[in-house]
C-alpha cells in the first residue's frame, strides 16, 4: 500500500525543535502557520516538496523540505545563531518517523539569512533539509 509521510514527518519536524531545550529558550515558538502578531523570533516550518520514487520492493520519497527563522533584532547576528540551534537539533540524534524508515537526512547548501524586504520587517533565516524515506 502507497502512503506519504508528510504528516508525520512534519511532526517529527516540530517535535525535534519544540523539544530542544536551548532553542526553545531563544524563540517564541515553532510553527506551520503562525500566529498574527505573533513576537520575533520564531521558527516556520515551511512547504515540503515530494518526489516519489519505487523499487521492485519499496516505495519511498525524497523529501526536500524549508525551514525559516524570523528575527526582528537589528542585523543577521540572531538569525544566524537560531539557525545554527536549528541545525544542532536536527542532526543530534537518528530520526524516527511513526511508520516510516527515514534512510538518509541531510542539511542542504545554500543555507541564507536574508535583510528585511524594508524596514520594519523582520530578518529571515532559511534552511533547507532534505529527507529520503522508505514505507
Amino acid at each position: 500500500m502507497l502512503k506519504t509521510s508528510l504528516w508525520p514527518l512534519q511532526q517529527a519536524i516540530y517535535n525535534r525543535l519544540n523539544q530542544d531545550t536551548v532553542l526553545k529558550q531563544r524563540i517564541t515558538g515553532v510553527f506551520d502557520k503562525v500566529p498574527k502578531g505573533k513576537p520575533f523570533p520564531y521558527v516556520h516550518i515551511g512547504a515540503p516538496v515530494v518526489s516519489p520514487f519505487e523499487t521492485k520492493t519499496t516505495f519511498g520519497e525524497n523529501i526536500p523540505w524549508v525551514l525559516h527563522v524570523y528575527s526582528d533584532y537589528d542585523g543577521k547576528k540572531e538569525a544566524s545563531e537560531l539557525l545554527n540551534l536549528m541545525m544542532q537539533a536536527l542532526t543530534k540524534e537518528p530520526w524516527v518517523v511513526e511508520g516510516f524508515k527515514v534512510f538518509k537526512f541531510n542539511i542542504e547548501p545554500n543555507m541564507q539569512v536574508l535583510d528585511p524586504a524594508q524596514a520594519g520587517m523582520p530578518y529571515q533565516g532559511i534552511l533547507r533539509i532534505r529527507f529520503h524515506i522508505n514505507n
